[in-house]
């Protein structure tokens, strides 16, 4: 018997001014696992500045295999530029619904819900391709994550992604079916740096997905 859905990661980079520091660790991590997808997260510039900054992020991560989106206020304008595979985006913002019109089925539109169980199920209604719990959350642990995953999971279709505060979590996770684990400053602050971190984590759901007698 199998162990249940495979669980897949997924990388979430901090908010990005510059790359140039950034690049060397993010290309680490993708070379030392499975990384189904990353979440680019510009910070605020012009579009031209932040398709300078995305551009190669994105085509790393392409060229691993990972499905790449971005994320951050007015992404939307440099999607299509970009190269980017679609986009990450507030559950709760009023627009959603049209973000989701705009870029579907070319694109990959994925919602994150902090917070409320009701942004992601109206996120999960317009059409999101995933539902994230656990980003933004101000403190909250981790154990509030799960429940939403834990809650999520037997009962909505839509892909569910919780997202990891530490390289431990990703066991618990992948313990409640969850379509994908995701990894943000457990990954890049990590004290044996990102590629431990993302081999860790893909150590443990190796563990996750071995056949049970």
């Amino acid at each position: 018997m199998s162990a249940g859905p495979v669980t897949r990661l997924m990388l979430i980079t901090p908010e990005l001014n510059e790359i140039e520091a950034f690049q060397p660790m993010f290309e680490a991590a993708l070379a030392a696992g499975d990384i189904a997808a990353v979440v680019i997260r510009l910070g605020p510039a012009d579009d031209r500045t932040r398709l300078a900054r995305a551009k190669p992020l994105i085509a790393a991560a392409q060229a691993a295999g990972a499905a790449a989106l971005v994320a951050g206020a007015g992404v939307e304008d440099i999607v299509g530029k970009s190269g980017a595979d679609g986009l990450h985006a507030p559950a709760g913002d009023e627009g959603f619904g049209e973000i989701v019109g705009r870029f579907q089925p070319d694109k990959i539109v994925g919602a994150f819900a902090p917070g409320s169980r009701d942004a992601a199920m109206v996120a999960g209604e317009a059409g999101a391709d995933y539902v994230m719990f656990g980003e933004d959350l101000d403190g909250e642990p981790f154990s509030t994550t799960l429940e939403r995953v834990e809650w999520w999971v037997p009962i909505f279709q839509t892909p569910c992604v919780g997202l990891a505060q530490s390289v431990d979590d990703v066991a618990a996770l992948a313990a409640a079916d969850v379509e994908f684990a995701a990894l943000g400053d457990a990954v890049w602050l990590h004290e044996a740096g990102p590629a431990a971190a993302v081999a860790a984590a893909g150590a443990m759901l190796s563990l996750a997905k071995a056949p049970t007698p």
